[in-house]
């Protein structure tokens, strides 16, 4: 049960679920946030579980949030940073489940960002159409690999690069190339010895059928919301029972309602209020 109500001049917000399963939601920037638990000698955390924005893929209307880099090297280096962060704030053998999706360059000068379906896919001028960028015109810039490669880098272990097919999900409308029907999930850890569970994945490995749909609790309150069977794949493989989770980017709260529910405290962090509101009121329900 929730310990407060929802308050928009706070920046943070604590509960507990009918089961006495705690949960955390601190609005604001992640590296700030987990710099502030770092300094504040806060518990590490067991697994983070996690979808940064995409790179000029959406517009989530807040001031100061990632994605909209004008170059790839800046969004590379904005993820790279907060992965320090939780670099910092994760057990010796905790795991990081990291979601990245790709973006394509046109480079045409003009908006190609309308989604009918989407309001959040509304955008201006992008970098990605503008000139410059750096890439040829309608190359796929390879984000996810760019943004693993620093990690590595910088001192993650990368110990697979999971395949997650989307199941059922909406075909792209181009003509000129294969539609996309998978998206990367990297499976970081910080040392040699670490929590893994292989039997749930016995059969599938490391390709993972999971539809592309979200729970009922998610649809609507955010426009790339995880499908919790995806969120439940990482804790099993990944997390001990009991284990403290993190998701930095939280939106919705997918990833702290699915630990919760599997008996996890969670803490989720991110830059909008109305999406920590949206966390509050479904956590609350728990």
């Amino acid at each position: 049960m929730s310990l407060s109500t929802f308050d928009d001049n706070s920046d943070q917000w604590r509960g507990s679920s009918k089961r006495g399963i705690p949960w955390e939601i601190y609005q604001g920037d992640a590296v700030t946030v987990l710099k502030n638990l770092s300094n504040s000698s806060h518990e590490k955390f067991d697994c983070v579980i996690t979808s940064p924005p995409y790179y000029w893929l959406r517009d989530y209307g807040v001031e100061g949030q990632i994605g909209h880099e004008n170059t790839i090297d800046g969004y590379v280096r904005a993820i790279a940073e907060v992965m320090d962060e939780v670099n910092n704030m994760l057990t010796n053998d905790g795991t990081l489940f990291l979601n990245l999706g790709d973006t394509y360059y046109s480079g045409k000068g003009k908006s190609h960002g309308i989604d009918p379906k989407n309001t959040a896919r509304r955008f201006g001028l992008r970098a990605v159409d503008a000139s410059g960028l750096g890439v040829p015109r309608k190359t796929m810039i390879g984000i996810p690999w760019r943004v693993a490669l620093e990690m590595i880098s910088r001192g993650w272990v990368l110990r697979s690069s999971i395949i997650w097919v989307k199941e059922k999900s909406l075909p792209e409308s181009v003509m000129d190339r294969p539609r996309r029907k998978y998206e990367f999930i990297f499976m970081f850890v910080k040392d040699r010895h670490y929590y893994f569970k292989r039997e749930p994945i016995q059969g599938e490995e490391d390709v993972w059928h999971i539809p592309d749909k979200p729970n009922s609790m998610s649809r609507g309150k955010h426009n790339a919301a995880f499908p919790d069977k995806l969120v439940q794949r990482c804790l099993d493989i990944g997390c001990k029972e009991g284990g403290l989770v993190l998701d930095p980017f939280a939106g919705s709260g997918t990833t702290l309602r699915v630990s919760i529910e599997s008996g996890r405290p969670a803490i989720g962090i991110d830059l909008s209020t109305d999406y920590c509101r949206s966390m509050y009121e479904s956590l609350s329900e728990l």
